[in-house]
């Protein structure tokens, strides 16, 4: 069945009894922000935009992969557009090569752009037994922690062999299809797999941006956060 779906580069959905060990294909994730909690609690104008916003920002991102690479990139446009300008002004493009152990991250900030590529980062997790099923597939939760105090939640499953996930999380024996951070109000879950391979010409690298390293690109990140107050609530999504 997996290699006839393949050969017709079908672009159904499918779940784990359908396929074992993949290796290609396109992801999407759903994620999820309560959007609320950007915004301050008794004043007038912001209570006047959580009437009118919904309380949950709910945007979608693709993950192309093989074997070798993958690339993270906004997707498909969210059905409601009322969403808070801190979340909608910043966006991620993610490219990593397994092979080289490297990647590339093209962020755009409030029309500015950054290009930061450097060795893939090495996330310390602590996976257990918990078990979830998302999209289909059986995942196990592992947990890590970013800037030394924030928790996030990963469900992996090894079905997927590519070592990959949204944003910049990754470096689990697996594919991560689900992740939250609770302290940021935020979520990520894998909607769909379609067995697709990407074109060559999909799966590259981003281009274009000041350029830096990662531990540059954080030094310049939290010099603006320190400039800019209004920019606290907003650090955690400067930084992944």
């Amino acid at each position: 069945m997996l290699l006839c779906l393949a050969g017709c580069f079908s672009a159904l959905a499918l779940s784990a009894q359908d396929a074992k060990f993949i290796t290609y294909g396109r992801i999407e994730y759903e994620k999820r922000t309560n959007q609320h909690s950007l915004l301050e609690e008794e004043n007038i104008w912001e209570d006047m935009m959580k009437d009118a916003f919904p309380k949950f920002a709910v945007t979608y991102f693709d993950l192309l992969f093989d074997s070798t690479r993958s690339l993270y990139k906004t997707g498909r446009d969210p059905e409601n557009k009322m969403i808070h300008w801190g979340l909608s002004y910043i966006t991620n493009t993610y490219y990593r090569d397994y092979a080289q152990q490297t990647f590339v991250h093209k962020k755009e900030i409030f029309g500015s752009e950054f290009l930061i590529a450097d060795s893939l980062p090495q996330m310390e997790w602590k996976i257990t037994n918990e078990p979830r099923t998302i999209a289909g597939f059986e995942c196990r939760k592992a947990v890590t922690r970013i800037n030394d105090s924030i928790v996030v939640i990963a469900f992996f499953t090894d079905e997927i062999i590519p070592a990959s996930g949204p944003e910049s999380f990754g470096g689990l024996p697996g594919m991560i299809l689900g992740l939250a951070i609770p302290r940021m109000h935020t979520t990520w879950y894998a909607t769909k797999l379609e067995l697709k391979p990407a074109s060559a010409r999909e799966l590259t690298a981003p281009t274009g941006g000041k350029k830096f390293n990662g531990a540059g690109f954080k030094a310049q990140m939290n010099e603006i956060i320190a400039d800019r107050q209004w920019l606290k609530k907003l650090s955690w999504q400067l930084l992944i």
